[in-house]
């Protein structure tokens, strides 16, 4: 009973539940948007959809987490301490090491569970495009949700060769949005990529922003993504034009013909205000990595910087969501 109560607890701990957030929120946007636009609302698909998401994002995290230590573990890298816990700093995994340095659950243990949730999504892609008639994309939707993260982290391991922030942003920033929309209305439409264009934007700065702590971790398992390929200074830079053109990307939003009183978008400045926190910490991060500053203070600007920017990026679809609804009411 214990053995199994340490893998549960291990499998939780791996899966990172608060970052389902970065999944479901935007795919609950996609749905909305769809109802928003005049497109009856289906409650049987949006149950069984939101199950394939939560399976499939499952299936991400854990993969990525348990392909990250066994790539440390095969070359030699020591990153526990005595009590079990872990020493190496990886955002990809926020520190869930730990369920692997205390034994709580093994690689192949949290490689089956992945691939099993992967496995589980797709009697429900089936039942979705055959049973529901939810459109001729929906089974392609499906497996592009299994394809991209087994990809980011196995088979062509795109984060090993710079493409994993394309990929990640292919996959959480459109792929999601997309999928709710087209889920509920059955139809191909420029819509959700046009509301959603904020959210890519800044999925990609933020995935970004947090390979900068990461950078010793992945150059040690050779992880060639695109912040090992830049720099960290030349990485951090990108903060301010990225941010730029995510909040450019919100003027679109003011043309739709959805009937949205121009007021409600006065929302979007709550996103705003998290991510322009960053901005002058970005400014002093660069200058603490010109100066050598020590590696204490280096992580905690980071950590300051990153949290503000998870923050900004997660309150944009929140925001829109809130918009949509209170448009679909009013």
């Amino acid at each position: 009973m214990n053995h199994t109560k340490d893998i549960v607890s291990g499998w939780i701990e791996l899966s990172g539940l608060p970052k389902f957030t970065t999944t479901i929120l935007p795919f609950l946007l996609g749905a909305v948007l769809a109802w928003a636009d005049g497109y009856p609302f289906d409650g049987a698909v949006f149950a069984i959809s939101l199950l394939a998401v939560f399976l499939l994002t499952e299936f991400c995290f854990v993969l990525n987490a348990s392909s990250v230590y066994a790539d440390l573990k095969q070359k030699g890298i020591d990153f526990g301490r005595v009590d079990g816990t872990s020493t190496l700093h990886n955002t990809a995994v926020s520190g869930r090491f730990n369920a692997f340095a205390k034994g709580r659950i093994t690689v192949k243990q949290a490689n089956i569970g992945a691939y099993l949730c992967a496995l589980a999504a797709l009697p429900l892609g089936v039942l979705l495009h055959f049973y529901f008639k939810t459109g001729s994309l929906t089974l392609l939707l499906g497996l592009f949700g299994i394809i991209i993260p087994y990809s980011y982290s196995r088979g062509p391991r795109f984060s090993y060769h710079g493409l994993g922030e394309i990929a990640l942003t292919a996959g959480v920033g459109w792929l999601t949005v997309f999928s709710g929309y087209y889920l509920q209305s059955h139809q191909v439409s420029w819509l959700p990529t046009i509301v959603a264009l904020p959210w890519i934007i800044d999925v990609f700065k933020l995935k970004l922003t947090r390979e900068i702590p990461d950078f010793e971790c992945d150059l040690s398992i050779d992880r060639r993504n695109l912040a090992i390929r830049l720099g960290k200074t030349t990485t951090a830079s990108l903060y301010l034009p990225l941010t730029i053109c995510s909040w450019l990307t919100f003027i679109p939003l003011l043309f739709l013909d959805l009937g949205i009183p121009y007021v409600l978008f006065v929302l979007l400045a709550i996103p705003m205000y998290f991510t322009a926190k960053s901005l002058p910490l970005i400014r002093t991060f660069k200058k603490s990595l010109i100066r050598t500053r020590g590696d204490e203070e280096i992580k905690e600007g980071i950590s300051a910087i990153t949290k503000n920017a998870f923050t900004g990026m997660i309150l944009i679809p929140a925001a829109l969501l809130v918009i949509f609804g209170l448009a679909m009411v009013l």
